[in-house]
């Protein structure tokens, strides 16, 4: 296995020649049991399976959450369906409930009956004071 070789050395530090350099990263890649790169690829290796880990449980926890959310969608929405046929069904009720009201109220002639009726009381509070007074025995005697 060849070495690294010091061509010179400066002010910086040593210098390594560019053949030894290529000499020992051939001999690396060509031996079986290569020290740095085979140890870099057992790290590389292990961090992968640690990224791919990572990434499998943040998967099923996304899959997770998006079945849960989908199911309350799928609530909400048939929810909102019931409200709402709810709410039709009751304005559909109101309207005949109102058409009901007024073919038996007869509007033309309701305004007839509270002016009667309106009279009547006020008929019938003027009695109630004379009868008070002790005057309608009087006239009720008087029309006979």
């Amino acid at each position: 296995m060849s070495r690294l070789e010091v061509a010179k050395v400066d002010r910086f530090g040593p210098a390594i020649s560019l053949k030894s350099v290529i000499n020992v990263v051939a001999d690396e890649l060509n031996s079986e049991g290569g020290t740095y790169l085979s140890r870099g690829v057992k790290n590389m290796s292990s961090d992968m399976q640690h990224a791919t880990k990572t990434l499998t449980d943040a998967e099923r926890m996304l899959d997770t959450a998006i079945e849960k959310y989908n199911a309350k969608a799928v609530t909400m929405s048939t929810t909102a369906k019931k409200c709402s046929g709810d709410v039709r069904k009751a304005a559909d009720d109101l309207a005949s409930g109102l058409a009901k009201v007024e073919k038996a109220a007869n509007f033309n002639n309701l305004e007839r009956y509270v002016n009667l009726l309106e009279r009547a009381a006020i008929a019938m509070q003027t009695l109630a004071e004379l009868e008070k007074a002790g005057k309608l025995e009087k006239i009720a005697g008087a029309l006979k």
